[in-house]
């Protein structure tokens, strides 16, 4: 439900695969609008627009996404490529907004761009009528785990943090292994869900949640950095240590994993592990608070470390 184009059959929520091509698209187009010739026009122009988007470029997609979304007023496909080409590509948030309004006048009931709508309402930090069209977007595809993980986030904004842990579950149940897009490694729900309980003091629950999710997603170093704060909190240093390692294997420039993997070794008592570590986070680093924080840190404990020589060589 993520921003690639995809050109469909009918105004349902069936989506032809993009590898039979404009030829086959347009065909059975034509056949299953009656070769209306306005529909099939506007097809004919969308498709020129979804090769030159395809082919980088962008304006001349613009011209003829408008002259699709001009020849059939009651076509929603090319106003809803036409937004997302506004958001994703140009970033012309006030363009996409209109133009998914547009496709949702044409398309009321098609819940994917409720869910498009609201994310360029979240883009523009507008996450009350964000959370309204995400609301839209779950009523039409209950099932929808993108929709009700971005709920979740825009009822976060407005501090809604019951109903935000109440649609992070159930974007979970929808599908354990969500990927917001092809560069997502997976485990948002979850990340958000933990973080939340986290923010909130309540660890269990955040252990829980963060244990299920690198169950179901095994391979995502932020849920092993998430876990480990979990443990960290409930003084569980030793299983922290593990989990921060495992999420620098999995991300070897994880910051905060870096970070937090010092502090439990600090909390361990191995000194000399958490000097080196702390050396390696501020190589990297560039969060000013928590480079002050390293820095206080790794000064204590060289401090110790050199009293500690210094009374052992005095003996």
């Amino acid at each position: 439900m993520e921003d690639t184009f995809r050109a469909r059959a009918t105004s349902s929520t069936r989506y032809l695969p993009r590898h039979l091509g404009t030829a086959l698209i347009l065909a059975m187009l034509a056949f299953a609008f009656g070769c209306n010739q306005n529909r099939a026009k506007a097809v004919t122009e969308m498709n020129k627009g979804i090769e030159a988007y395809q082919s980088g470029q962008n304006i001349t997609a613009v011209k003829y996404l408008k002259a699709a979304k001009s020849t059939d007023p009651t076509f929603a496909e090319p106003a809803l490529y036409l937004g997302q080409l506004y958001h994703r590509q140009l970033s012309e948030l006030d363009n996409a907004e209109q133009a998914y309004r547009e496709a949702l006048q044409r398309d009321p009931e098609n819940a994917e761009i409720h869910y498009k709508l609201g994310a360029v309402l979240s883009d523009k930090s507008n996450h009350e009528m964000a959370a309204q069209q995400y609301q839209q977007a779950v009523q039409k595809a209950p099932n929808d785990a993108k929709s009700w993980f971005r709920l979740g986030l825009s009822q976060k904004k407005l501090g809604e943090n019951a109903q935000a842990v109440e649609s992070f579950m159930k974007s979970i149940r929808a599908n354990a292994r969500m990927k917001m897009d092809e560069e997502d490694p997976g485990g948002a729900a979850y990340h958000a869900l933990g973080d939340l309980y986290t923010a909130y003091g309540f660890y269990d629950k955040a252990l829980q949640v963060y244990d299920n999710g690198v169950l179901n997603n095994g391979d995502v170093a932020r849920l092993y950095a998430g876990r480990g704060v979990a443990q960290l909190k409930l003084k569980r240093f030793q299983e922290a240590a593990n989990s921060f390692k495992k999420a620098l294997e999995l991300d070897p420039k994880h910051v905060s994993a870096t970070f937090n993997l010092a502090v439990a070794h600090n909390e361990l008592g191995e000194h000399d592990a958490a000097i080196g570590v702390l050396e390696t986070y501020l190589t990297r680093s560039e969060d000013q608070v928590r480079r002050s924080a390293a820095q206080g840190l790794l000064q204590t404990l060289k401090s110790e470390k050199e009293k500690a020589a210094t009374k052992q060589a005095g003996k």
